[in-house]
């Protein structure tokens, strides 16, 4: 039992208790009357307490474990319900209304096997049962499949032709399919039946925001709130689409309003926040977001988007950053105690981008260097508080150092007098674009965090330059004209999708030369780093697809130095191919790269695998040797006994694109002819020995550009 749940028990028990001598004069059955009033109106502690309190004095009370189970789902206690719902099935076996709940509750847990198993089994005994219709299409809706759970409620409704959720389930799947004509139809249907029940208003609004009409989306948010006056739902909606609309006063009005009614309402904090923000308060915002935070730190968005702005705007002293820092550090902590190295490694970064000089997150960060084997790092690391908080350095790190440096003082980069820090090992620039357009009825502008959040992910990773847009885009079209004119590699379009309690990062990658769409990707998650997971999903989505590459450092006679190492996931006996300097391109569809045959000028072998850096054998090369210092190497294959994928979050940027056979996703453009073969080498040659001359008549060794 966690924590929340014993917390949520003792609260009952107490309450329980304390009014015992009330309810004492009282029978079952007002007991249980008054529950179900307070269930009515959404209080579900108090109808909770009174449940509790009819099946102690009656077990076998079946109505009131179904009932309670219900508040425990809508308190999002999911295992505390099923256990309720066990005890209401002891006493009524066949009771269709208890297994759709337990279905309900099973999705909730994310059990969709199961839980279409429990509908399923309803139908067969109960074909005309519209509620596990609603279930099975819940589930499709789960997998992603629309039309399936179209499907689903529109058999609910031949059963129920005035069914409400229905109706506004069939309204809601065909506003998101793009059938506007159809879910006008639903959505009238809906409103002429119940046109004095506020939630259907709300609804509508939703509909109407969903499609950027925001005129009639007020006009029907504001309807559900003269309906309902204490409707907080509706409120925030109302704010959200007055954001949208840029009136910004009225959004920080509505806010305040809120949290005085409610001042742990986390979405009232985080809008007054943006709202302040995009007038120009940055300071205001960020103390607003501190305060929702202190309410609610599970709140990620609101998290992300101070923590951006805060990067940019606090001096580095400001104890904000190290306050903030604290919680990704705890977070951290507990990735490392469930040996979840990729989350703890993760977490260690985003605090040290906040707080740069914090030396306990540098010392637990530069730990994990050190058991992963990065040696060169951790001493870097390491010397790193020694020069900017001296008085964290005792005499054991002190001598840490000391060790270390004698330790690595025959390092490739000694050999080779390079230092590996500065290299820049950027492979692949990238860039993240988002629409206006409305999925997301939790936060504000949250196309707009979840974009900019994107591209902070990869803060840690050398080999790619991912850039955000700050404004959104119109169309596709634009986002490929800007695309192709800063020369990305490839670009991609999101956006987020939310509720109370899941997150949906929905993503298309494309080319940034050709335009051509190379994935279309969604990444789920629940629970209270749902965004953060999403984000790192799709980071390690994208770094799967870029083919491992790099170039050639300096070059001795056969040994040939590249700036690759085990941070990329290279070891001893790696094989690679040498193309000439610029003459490899992206893929015209797909991943991986494309080049001219005759632009590969030779293969090596890794012999000595660094950490940023690696010693290599020159194994082939053309009648004439044309391999120069900058050009670039592609991997073609890792030893067998190497794993395609660091699945335990090793310290790694990315690993190689490879097939079945272990070679990498890569291309060769349409094969020449031989004539043309032929007058390639030839050209090649002169070009060499061009070359040689100048670097003859130079009279200077080749140095290193670093």
């Amino acid at each position: 039992m966690n924590k929340k749940v014993r917390f949520f028990c003792v609260l009952l028990l107490l309450n329980f208790v304390s009014q015992g001598f009330c309810n004492s004069k009282k029978t079952v059955k007002q007991i249980f009357d008054e529950a179900v009033e307070f269930q009515q109106e959404e209080n579900w502690y108090s109808a909770a307490q009174n449940y509790l309190e009819v099946v102690n004095i009656n077990p076998a009370f079946s109505d009131a474990w179904f009932n309670l189970a219900k508040c425990s789902y809508k308190l999002e206690e999911f295992d505390l319900a099923l256990n309720y719902l066990q005890n209401a099935e002891k006493y009524e076996k066949n009771n269709s209304n208890i297994q759709n709940l337990k279905g309900m509750i099973l999705l909730a847990l994310g059990k969709k096997k199961e839980a279409s198993d429990v509908f399923n089994e309803i139908l067969k005994k109960f074909p005309n049962d519209v509620d596990a219709h609603f279930g099975i299409a819940e589930i499709e809706l789960y997998n992603g499949k629309f039309t399936g759970a179209e499907l689903e409620y529109a058999e609910a409704l031949k059963r129920q032709p005035t069914n409400r959720k229905a109706l506004l389930s069939l309204a809601l799947v065909s506003a998101e399919t793009g059938n506007t004509e159809l879910s006008d139809k639903y959505l009238r249907q809906a409103l002429q039946y119940y046109s004095g029940e506020s939630e259907v208003h709300y609804i509508a609004a939703v509909i109407y925001l969903m499609r950027n009409d925001y005129k009639n989306a007020e006009l029907q948010i504001r309807i559900a709130i003269e309906v309902k006056s204490d409707f907080e739902k509706a409120y925030e909606l109302l704010s959200q689409i007055l954001y949208m609309q840029e009136k910004y006063n009225d959004v920080i009005d509505i806010s305040d309003y809120l949290i005085s009614r409610n001042r742990n309402n986390s979405n009232a904090w985080y809008t007054k926040g943006i709202a302040q923000n995009k007038l120009g308060l940055i300071e205001e915002s960020i103390d607003t977001w501190a305060t929702g935070l202190s309410l609610n730190p599970q709140d990620e968005i609101m998290r992300f988007a101070m923590e951006l702005e805060l990067r940019d705007f606090l001096p580095l002293e400001d104890f904000r950053r190290s306050k903030l820092a604290s919680f990704h550090i705890e977070n951290a902590k507990q990735y490392e105690s469930r040996y979840d190295n990729s989350g703890a490694v993760y977490e260690y970064q985003r605090t040290l981008l906040l707080d740069p000089l914090n030396a306990n997150a540098r010392f637990a960060y530069a730990n994990m260097l050190e058991l992963n084997g990065m040696y060169e790092l951790y001493l870097e690391q390491l010397k790193f508080i020694q020069e900017n908080t001296p008085e964290k350095i005792t005499k054991t790190v002190s001598d840490k150092i000391e060790a270390y440096e004698s330790l690595l003082n025959n390092t490739l980069a000694k050999k080779w007098k390079v230092d590996s820090f500065y290299l820049d090992k950027t492979r692949w620039n990238i860039a993240i674009f988002y629409t206006d357009e409305t999925k997301s009825f939790a936060h504000s502008d949250a196309n707009r965090i979840a974009a900019l959040a994107a591209s902070d992910v990869f803060s840690g990773v050398a080999i790619t330059s991912v850039k955000t847009q700050v404004t959104p885009i119109s169309s596709y079209s634009e986002a490929f004209r800007n695309a192709r004119n800063n020369k990305y590699d490839y670009f991609v379009i999101l956006g987020l999708s939310e509720s109370d309690e899941d997150v949906t990062l929905k993503t298309k990658m494309y080319s940034g030369r050709t335009g051509t769409e190379i994935a279309s990707e969604n990444f789920y998650s629940t629970g209270n780093n749902k965004f953060s997971t999403v984000l790192r999903r799709f980071r390690n989505s994208v770094l799967e697809k870029l083919t491992v590459k790099g170039k050639i450092l300096n070059r001795n006679g056969k040994q040939i130095l590249v700036d690759l190492g085990k941070s990329e996931n290279i070891v001893k006996d790696a094989e690679f191919k040498i193309i000439k300097k610029g003459s490899i391109k992206t893929a015209d569809s797909g991943v991986g790269l494309i080049y001219k045959d005759s632009d590969v000028v030779g293969s090596l072998k890794i012999t000595n695998a660094g950490e940023e850096i690696s010693e290599a054998e020159l194994t082939k090369h053309g009648f004439y040797d044309r391999v120069n210092i900058n050009d670039e190497v592609i991997l073609v294959s890792l030893p067998d006994t190497v794993a395609k994928n660091d699945a335990n979050g090793n310290v790694i940027d990315t690993v190689p694109q490879a097939n079945e056979e272990g070679e990498p996703v890569v291309q060769n453009d349409v094969e020449e002819t031989e004539g043309e073969r032929l007058v390639s080498e030839i050209k090649n040659a002169v070009e060499h020995i061009k070359e040689s001359l100048f670097e003859l008549l130079k009279n200077k060794p080749l140095l290193l550009r670093l």
